[in-house]
């Protein structure tokens, strides 16, 4: 990043939302520090390390992981007409629910040893 740039643009950016910010709560805080924040906060230091985002490989699904979009994903785009429920029904039919159960959409990030699909964040955000 040139001097000029990070002097007279990103430090006043950088000010700017450090004012106009809140502070973090004590539950906040926790919360932050008991995860990753990975690369995100390397945009927080005025002076980001592009190189660290662009050595970062490209996410890949699973055989098991495409295996589940190809398969129930697919099924339940067909089965859904999203006009129908959104406008006349406002909620999924009941045996749309029932799909979604049985073929554990609610538990693809939870770990297989309980009970869960054990999915990448990156099949989950495919679905």
């Amino acid at each position: 990043m040139s001097t000029w740039r990070r002097d007279n643009i990103t430090r006043f950016i950088y000010g700017w939302a450090k004012g106009v910010l809140p502070t973090l709560s004590a539950t906040e805080r926790e919360a932050i520090e008991a995860g990753d924040v990975w690369w995100d906060a390397e945009i927080f230091t005025g002076n980001p390390d592009w190189s660290k985002l662009l050595a970062v490989p490209e996410a890949r699904l699973s055989a098991e992981e495409r295996a589940f979009l190809d398969g129930p994903v697919e099924e339940l785009c067909r089965r859904v007409d999203e006009w129908h429920v959104t406008w006349d029904l406002h909620d999924l039919q009941p045996d749309i629910w029932e799909f979604l159960k049985a073929k554990k959409f609610f538990a693809m990030i939870i770990p297989k040893e309980y009970g869960g699909l054990g999915f990448s964040a990156y099949a989950h955000s495919e679905v």
